[in-house]
């Protein structure tokens, strides 16, 4: 049904006759705000399965120019010679519209390495409907993302992301997006009535090697990033993060004389922290917040309307 509404060209009902959905992709690759890698059917060459978009950056109005009805020209050439920022905003939106014959589409997502955490507000929006949400991440997944935003101090100019969208981002992890075509109703007055409606599905990618997403990747990352770090973390918490990445050191010893050294930094900065609990519970009657990890299991599948 959605191919005779839908036209293939726009994957969408078209405003514009001169912006079809070649237009909003070809803005995402010209200005270096994606990386796109399609993967098509083994049996069927032509047929599209799914598309992998790695997610560079995002352009500010600021690094636009600060004027939205600005134009700029295409670096490569197209039958459109121009687009404004509106267009560039639009086209986040659009591009996903995009579908094989078969409405089947799914859809790769993750953030770049090098992805810069400065965004335009109006990004905030399209990742609360096109991003995955916590009770997708499989229980693993969800106890390292407790353990990460139990340990971070955000800096201001993290102030206003999602806790879920660092996490992300910092982590390279994989969400799948789907868009699947539905009669749907909408209550009017007294009467429900019918329309032809988009549904927004997301998907954890079950593909994902759950052993690299684990707490001793955590505290990695914690150890190379000590300014994000909280200064004064619990002592359960402390002696998790340590207790994991000298797991991971040992795992990766080559001789028994690096056992040996590894085993006595593990003594040192034992004594270190049973001082410093000693001294906190001197001052304090308070004892451990307990185990800081959620253990709920999530849903494998959840939509977005």
């Amino acid at each position: 049904m959605a191919d005779d509404f839908i036209n293939p060209l726009f994957g969408r009902i078209p405003e514009d006759l001169t912006k079809r959905h070649i237009f909003y992709e070809f803005i995402l690759v010209d200005t270096d705000s994606i990386f796109t890698s399609d993967v098509f059917d083994k049996v069927d060459k032509e047929k599209l399965l799914f598309r992998k978009i790695k997610i560079c950056k995002i352009l500010t109005l600021e690094q636009w120019g600060g004027n939205p009805n600005t134009t700029r020209n295409f670096n490569r050439i197209f039958h459109v010679f121009e687009f404004s920022y509106w267009d560039y905003r639009d086209a986040w939106t659009k591009f996903f519209y995009g579908q094989n014959p078969g409405n089947s589409l799914s859809w790769f997502l993750y953030f770049d390495k090098k992805f810069l955490i400065d965004l335009p507000y109006w990004f905030l929006e399209w990742w609360d409907k096109y991003g995955p949400i916590i009770e997708l991440l499989p229980p693993p997944v969800k106890e390292s993302f407790s353990l990460w935003t139990s340990n971070v101090e955000r800096p201001d100019s993290w102030e206003f992301y999602p806790d879920l969208f660092l996490f992300f981002v910092q982590f390279n992890l994989t969400w799948i997006l789907m868009l699947e075509y539905s009669i749907q109703e909408k209550l009017i007055g007294n009467v429900n009535i019918p329309y032809f409606g988009r549904q927004i599905k997301i998907k954890w990618w079950s593909g994902m090697n759950l052993a690299n997403l684990g707490k001793d990747k955590v505290s990695k990352w914690l150890a190379d990033n000590p300014t994000f770090c909280i200064t004064k973390a619990n002592d359960q918490t402390s002696f998790l993060m340590a207790k994991s990445q000298n797991q991971a050191r040992i795992a990766a010893a080559s001789s028994p004389d690096e056992l040996l050294k590894i085993a006595e930094e593990m003594r040192n900065t034992m004594a270190s922290m049973s001082q410093t609990g000693s001294d906190s519970n001197n001052q304090n009657d308070g004892g451990s917040d307990g185990d800081p990890f959620d253990s709920n299991d999530p849903s494998t599948y959840f939509g977005h309307d």
